[in-house]
């Protein structure tokens, strides 16, 4: 199995919706080869009309693309390994949280670090970015970013949710780490690897949530240098 992965000037991986799949894969206990990319060599992992994104995967002679395309994917090819998204409506309601962490966690944390996020690429990568960032956000990458401390207490407000769910446990989903706690933990991972910027408050139980993530599967996410 083969993961197309995003990595900056630094060689770091550090695409939110690769996290997703990297934690999946290490849940699963799945082994693969990470074939690094720029954005600049998307385009080319594409044959005839495909259209493919980051991630991807390639495995049995095809290639599976978006995030919970792939967790799908996996479930499907491997039924003996731990499940990730279960059947009915609990893999909705799942669905449904990983449309509130793209809407709230992964924007909010965009509007905070997307100037860092930006600086962190690869020369080759910047014009790409800035063009396609600042058309999304009809401002300029500074302008986005611009007044981040006065703006991170309403971030950190809008995550009271995740803060209630682990109430129930050290996790999200209760006593063991699921997909819901990596569809969560990328957002924190990229603004981690990334950017300088203190998101959380080191007395928060979010951030103790996410340096027990950084520690799962021998400290995969730790292995990836954070930004300085």
């Amino acid at each position: 199995m083969i993961l197309y992965d995003l990595v900056n000037r630094h060689h770091t991986h550090f695409s939110p919706n690769s996290w997703r799949v990297r934690m999946a894969l290490a849940h699963k206990g799945l082994s693969h080869e990470v074939r690094d990319v720029r954005f600049g060599d998307i385009p080319g992992l594409a044959s005839g009309e495909d259209k493919l994104t980051i991630p991807t995967i390639e495995h049995a002679g095809r290639k599976i693309t978006d995030s919970w395309a792939i967790v799908q994917y996996l479930d499907q090819a491997f039924p003996d390994t731990p499940r990730l998204i279960a059947a009915g409506a609990e893999g909705h309601v799942l669905h449904f949280f990983q449309y509130w962490v793209q809407t709230t966690v992964h924007s909010g944390i965009s509007h905070l670090i997307l100037l860092d996020v930006h600086n962190s690429l690869h020369p080759s990568d910047h014009a790409y970015f800035r063009s396609s960032r600042e058309k999304m956000n009809r401002k300029t990458l500074e302008e986005v970013q611009a007044g981040r401390e006065e703006r991170v207490e309403a971030f950190r407000k809008s995550l009271q949710p995740l803060r209630m769910a682990l109430a129930q446990g050290p996790f999200v989903c209760g006593e063991q780490p699921g997909y819901a706690d990596y569809l969560a933990f990328g957002g924190f991972q990229w603004a981690r690897l990334s950017s300088s910027f203190p998101l959380l408050a080191q007395d928060d139980v979010l951030h103790a949530w996410f340096m027990r993530c950084l520690d799962l599967y021998d400290g995969l996410g730790r292995k990836e240098a954070a930004a300085s």
